[in-house]
């Protein structure tokens, strides 16, 4: 996954590069050298042209109680073209690093002229582009569907049958007719909560997932449209004065209520989708907080399944476990979402 996320950095570099100033005169030498060293370094290692996707069935699967919801809302797991598998490495960022050193020591070479200040700028700015394009290749090339399925207590669809909220985290190629989001859409989901409005160049797979769910007479939620509904975690990363924590909870359950429990502020037509760019940390929360204060699961069951998409394996082995977001689950005032599903 290394190796095609190094790669896929080569354009972000010529972009930033000439937007640094470096022309398309003699100074196009040095960018060449720039892509050449990122070529060197991420994508020396062989490739295949056409590599074999990874099948959901080679990973560990869902968890009993998803099977069971699944089968009574008569959705086929076999028919899920959905991975449940997750995985967070804590190497990328010093891999991006390592990389743009390598990238500037060319430049460099080549008589690119940089003072100390343009080139802490550029560096950090080089390494936030390559950061995240590694993060989004390991999650969408990696097949990181991060899947998940809550039957959601109190909500049925038209025909009877009870709703399912399917978590999952950002996928690819959601045009395919074999892609995990066209095998949502056709088992029933008819409302996407995308909560993504982060630095990943993600708006091809946005347009996707809208085209594929308005084609079936669905609707599309984007972070990208309503920040206000969606900045809760930055918010909180950002300080945890009472006030804040208040906020963000409103903010919270405003979305629960609107966009999971009554999409668009109406009964619900079909399943929804929701998703971050891993499905981990906003979709953590959300999910976590439904479960608790409107499907009455226990806490130590909300945190177990928070921890499994998050990557976590052990204390040692965290993930992208954050503790903060799991206090947010087991502190949420629950009379906001719904007074009698408050619990002690």
């Amino acid at each position: 996954m290394r190796v095609y996320a190094g790669c896929r950095a080569i354009a972000t570099v010529r972009r930033l590069a000439e937007g640094a100033g470096f022309g398309y005169t003699g100074d196009m030498r040095t960018l060449f050298l720039a892509a050449l060293t990122v070529s060197t370094l991420a994508c020396s290692a062989p490739q295949q042209q056409n590599p074999e996707p990874v099948s959901h069935k080679a990973a560990a699967d869902l968890q009993p109680d998803e099977f069971a919801a699944l089968r009574r809302a008569g959705v086929d797991r076999g028919r899920l073209r959905c991975a449940a598998r997750n995985h967070w490495s804590d190497s990328m960022r010093g891999e991006a690093k390592a990389t743009v050193d390598g990238m500037l020591a060319a430049m460099e070479k080549a008589g690119a002229a940089l003072d100390d200040k343009a080139k802490a700028e550029l560096r950090k700015d080089l390494v936030d582009k390559v950061f995240w394009r590694m993060v989004q290749t390991q999650i969408v090339d990696g097949e990181l569907h991060n899947l998940g399925a809550v039957a959601v207590a109190d909500r049925t669809l038209p025909d009877g049958r009870p709703m399912l909220l399917f978590r999952t985290a950002f996928t690819a190629e959601p045009a395919s007719p074999d892609s995990c989001v066209q095998s949502l859409v056709a088992a029933g989901v008819r409302h996407i909560v995308n909560l993504y409005a982060g630095p990943m160049p993600t708006e091809a797979l946005e347009a996707g997932e809208r085209q594929a769910v308005s084609a079936a007479g669905g609707s599309y939620f984007t972070a990208r449209e309503h920040p206000e509904a969606t900045n809760f975690r930055e918010n909180l990363r950002e300080g945890d004065s009472p006030e804040t924590q208040k906020a963000a909870m409103q903010a919270v359950a405003k979305l629960i209520q609107e966009q999971i429990l009554n999409p668009n502020g109406q009964p619900p037509k079909g399943h929804v989708q929701v998703h971050c760019g891993g499905g981990m940390h906003r979709t953590g929360m959300v999910v976590g907080v439904l479960e608790r204060c409107w499907n009455r699961t226990p806490l130590p069951q909300v945190a177990e399944n928070y921890k499994r998409h998050v990557g976590w394996r052990s204390d040692r082995s965290p993930g992208g476990f954050e503790e903060k977001n799991l206090e947010f689950i087991a502190n949420f005032d629950c009379g906001l979402l719904r007074p009698a599903q408050a619990q002690p």
